[in-house]
């Protein structure tokens, strides 16, 4: 009983630089995150808004049907027909997009968020050198693809490429006002 909590413990430890590591290659943009919209834009989904999705459909039909009511059957019916389809190719895209923009900060923002979305099959990875490699939610292991296609950044070395230009700077300076007393001069 003492040694599944350590493990536990273990596990969560090496998911969280795992998906450390892969937040890092997707804000350095080694892997790209796609969102599957019919997969989270549900009820059940933590990104889905009802006054998006529902919104515009009520005010289609509220508004074509005060228009049969109040002014005529075929004007009402024209209106329907043109909201259904303003709805199709302008609403429906401009809720994909939002749809994206709130999964992918939610994704990013911590473990559990990026596990429950996973969890309903609305992710995919991709690395962007090589398109055909993917990982797929839920049946992909986005673990075993993080840890064989993302490999661990040497900080070391971009510790001391960070240190080497901050020394080359003052050169670079000098160089200037060399160059700017000799176009005075």
């Amino acid at each position: 009983m003492n040694q599944a909590a350590p493990q536990k413990s273990g596990e969560k430890k090496r998911d969280r630089a795992l998906y450390a590591r892969l937040v890092e290659s997707y804000q350095a943009d080694r892997v790209s995150i796609f969102v599957d919209f019919d997969r989270l834009n549900h009820p059940r989904s933590p990104v889905w808004s009802p006054w998006e999705n529902i919104g515009p459909l009520l005010i289609i039909l509220v508004g074509s049907m005060l228009l049969m009511f109040l002014v005529h059957l075929i004007l009402g019916t024209a209106a329907m027909v043109l909201g259904v389809l303003f709805y199709l190719f302008v609403m429906r895209p401009w809720v994909a997009q939002r749809v994206y923009r709130r999964s992918i900060e939610a994704a990013t923002e911590n473990l559990h968020n990026w596990n429950l979305l996973w969890k309903m099959g609305g992710l995919v990875i991709t690395l962007n050198y090589m398109n055909k490699t993917r990982c797929v939610a839920p049946d992909g292991d986005w673990r075993a693809f993080v840890t064989r296609y993302l490999p661990e950044m040497e900080l070391e070395g971009v510790e001391a490429y960070n240190n080497f230009k901050r020394m080359d700077k003052p050169a670079q300076e000098d160089k200037e006002a060399a160059r700017l007393q000799d176009l005075n001069m």
